[in-house]
């Protein structure tokens, strides 16, 4: 039997060997180039961000100086259309509203559009004169009237601003249009009303408990505050509405009398006694407004007010309004003088050129 040789030949051995060594070194070789990559890797990115981080702070240095002079550019652009506005606007403006436009902090610009927005919204809260019969099973004419004038009474008192009143007789009118209430209850929707109205237009509206005191404490705070919540509830919080007071003054601004303060305060009287009579108010405010206007101007100036230009500017012909100037003028001439002796106390001083004491003759 054959032996079987326990080695290999010496020179596989020293070839097989050898290529183990180089094979190593090569491995070696590979790492060390790979960390050298690595390295420069990290430093290549070091440099990228410091780079990147230098340019990031340029731009947005950049950036502010673009922002700077961009804000600077949009202000300058504004303020060109809006002069270009005005000038385009200036052609298509009154000439009261043209010189009102010298006053930096006016808005005659708009003052033409505002007036436009006031008798689109009045339309909208048209109140039909005859409510009273219609809604009311209680409450008439006449306790209405004595409302009004005891309202007009403590507005006075109170030294209130004009459009206060006003919007305190729409809120009586526009709630008793859609709520019948009892005849026990109307002082105190008076006083709600007045509580509410103030709140809206004044400054420092008077306290509760002054109107309670002034009311001779007929009902309690918190029967008023719940009359308030039904009132706001019931006309959806919605009081901006343009009385006849507010379109009197645009009135005034476009006619040629805006510097006659006494046919203004006289308009107003006439204003404010169409108020103590719910048949009025088949008449829209700017209507009521335009007839005591020009039946002021006739009463005091002997004057036609109402010329082409005011028919331009205010969408009303004198020939459309002459159902209200006959309104007004009926009713002024006839009023009940239990209603009317507040407002003639209030007119007569002079504060408003004791207008109260002109004649009716228009």
């Amino acid at each position: 039997m054959n032996a079987v040789p326990i080695t290999t030949n010496p020179a596989e051995e020293v070839k097989t060997h050898m290529q183990h060594v180089k094979e190593e070194q090569l491995e070696e070789e590979e790492e060390d180039v790979k960390g050298k990559k690595y390295s420069i890797g990290l430093n290549e990115t070091t440099v990228s961000t410091n780079f990147d981080a230098s340019q990031k702070a340029s731009d947005e240095t950049q950036s502010d100086i673009v922002m700077k002079e961009s804000a600077e550019q949009v202000s300058l652009r504004c303020k060109e259309r809006m002069d270009a506005y005005k000038r385009d606007a200036k052609k298509t403006m009154p000439l009261s509203d043209q010189l009102d436009m010298r006053d930096t902090q006016s808005i005659a610009e708009f003052a033409q559009e505002v007036y436009q927005s006031m008798l689109e919204k009045e339309r909208e809260f048209i109140i039909d004169n005859d409510y009273l019969k219609k809604v009311q099973s209680e409450i008439k004419d006449t306790s209405r009237g004595f409302l009004v004038e005891w309202i007009i009474d403590v507005h006075r008192k109170f030294r209130l601003l004009p459009e206060t009143l006003h919007v305190t007789i729409s809120i009586v009118d526009r709630f008793l249009s859609l709520q019948n209430i009892k005849k026990s209850q109307l002082h105190m929707l008076g006083v709600a009303a007045l509580l509410i109205a103030t709140k809206y237009e004044e400054i420092y509206p008077p306290e509760l408990r002054d109107l309670l005191s002034i009311s001779e404490n007929k009902f309690t705070k918190e029967e008023v505050l719940q009359m308030e919540s039904q009132i706001l509830t019931t006309l959806q919080f919605d009081f901006f509405i343009p009385s006849s007071l507010r379109f009197l003054e645009r009135y005034r601004k476009l006619s040629n009398t805006a510097s006659d303060d006494q046919i203004f305060y006289f308009a107003q009287y006439l204003c404010e006694i169409s108020l103590l009579d719910a048949f009025l108010l088949k008449h829209k405010p700017s209507e009521i407004a335009a007839a005591s206007f020009i039946l002021a101007a006739k009463a005091i100036k002997k004057i036609n007010s109402w010329n082409a230009e005011m028919e331009k500017w205010t969408s009303y012909k004198e020939k459309d309004l002459k159902e209200a100037i006959e309104d007004v003028k009926q009713f002024a001439c006839e009023v009940n003088p239990k209603f009317l002796s507040t407002l003639k106390y209030k007119f007569q001083k002079p504060e408003y050129l004791s207008v109260a004491s002109i004649a009716f003759n228009f």
